[in-house]
């Protein structure tokens, strides 16, 4: 073959390939990233909050956390958390997720929630009371949550719902707004008096 053809032959080429990437447009300019908001993020968590003493206060299982330094939170999901607010009272809390501030032990539920003393009914002869709801905020701190949604509340055979709810974790004391009872009584058996 001759130098001459390959020569048009690859102008032809060229010519092509220009009138081929003119036709595809513009190129969309490269993506750009903003920095995050999470300082540090983890999956699978399973960690210990301590006191200034050193002792327990409470331990949190979660399926992820994140870290946000702009609110200074860390904010998990799917968590269950055990915590011992005295040596008498304990609890179980699990919710969807949870916003936790580590230096004001500010602390909000959201998801739903569900809050399960565990005393033991042999030894105080009460029941173990289950609170559930949407939302509950709190301090670890001071030891008190509240909620200013509705809840359900279960305590052995007893059942109700309330409009709020606060309670002291750390003495066992809690409060009820607007309480709605079912009440079914007994059914009624006549007796011959004499």
């Amino acid at each position: 073959m001759n130098t001459r053809v390959l020569i048009i032959l690859a102008l032809i080429i060229a010519v092509i390939a220009g009138w081929f990437f003119q036709q595809q447009g513009e190129i969309a300019p490269p993506v750009k990233i903003a920095p995050s908001e999470v300082d540090y993020e983890a999956t699978d968590i399973k960690a210990v909050q301590t006191n200034e003493q050193g002792e327990t206060e409470y331990e949190v299982n979660a399926e992820s956390l994140t870290h946000n330094p702009v609110t200074n939170q860390d904010e998990m999901s799917g968590i269950t958390m055990n915590w011992e607010p005295s040596d008498e009272q304990r609890y179980r809390i699990q919710a969807g997720s949870a916003a936790i501030n580590q230096q004001t032990g500010e602390l909000r539920l959201s998801g739903g929630f569900t809050l399960s003393s565990e005393e033991q009914k042999a030894a105080t002869g009460i029941e173990p009371i289950t609170v559930t709801g949407q939302t509950l905020k709190g301090n670890t701190k001071s030891r008190q949550v509240y909620s200013n949604e509705p809840v359900k509340v279960e305590q052995g055979m007893n059942r109700f719902q309330a409009s709020s709810m606060k309670a002291n974790l750390e003495t066992g004391e809690y409060e009820f707004g607007q309480v709605a009872v079912s009440f079914t009584p007994a059914a009624r058996k006549d007796k011959a008096l004499f």
